[in-house]
């Protein structure tokens, strides 16, 4: 993804490099939380000792949903997600207003699916084109930093994680 302005000149795109800081933010914030929603789905299976590929599928389909659910929920209400509170962008329909519910449930769908958007020349990603939503960089936006919530979490995350599975191996 190339941002040159040339395309959308009406709007003013975020840079590849607050788009990157976006991903990195959101995909860690996000996948803390989808695997947290995982370890509570293991937690509600009584006998997990051999874990068929089922419930490893479902186990997925959970860390999947809980993801879903993130970019829906902070783009519904604020337009922004946590990564693009730290960057001052938030996402906009064509008009430059808040985008509608559906635009935001077709963007969330296929943001899955838009792992190949940095190689596109075009000045937006796949889940921007299909839902018809553009990223903006507004310097009037407050900025809130969630890096060191971040890191804190992260790890917060991976000890919890560690001591759960720590203590269901000794019982």
């Amino acid at each position: 993804m190339k941002i040159t302005h040339k395309k959308y000149p009406n709007h003013n795109l975020a840079t590849e490099n607050e788009r990157g800081e976006n991903l990195i933010i959101d995909f860690i914030f996000s996948s803390i939380l989808g695997a947290l929603g995982v370890v509570f789905y293991f937690y509600i299976i009584d006998d997990y000792q051999y874990i068929t590929f089922k419930i490893k599928l479902t186990a997925f389909l959970v860390y999947l949903a809980v993801r879903f659910c993130y970019y829906l929920l902070f783009e519904s209400i604020y337009s922004r997600t946590p990564g693009k509170f730290e960057t001052q962008t938030k996402v906009v329909d064509k008009n430059g207003n808040k985008p509608n519910v559906f635009q935001v449930i077709i963007r969330s769908l296929s943001r899955f699916m838009s792992v190949l958007s940095g190689l596109s020349d075009d000045e937006r990603a796949i889940h921007d084109m299909t839902s018809n939503t553009f990223v903006v960089y507004d310097e009037h936006l407050k900025k809130i930093k969630f890096k060191k919530l971040l890191n804190v979490l992260f790890s917060l995350s991976i000890a919890a994680i560690a001591i759960y599975f720590l203590l269901k191996l000794l019982n």
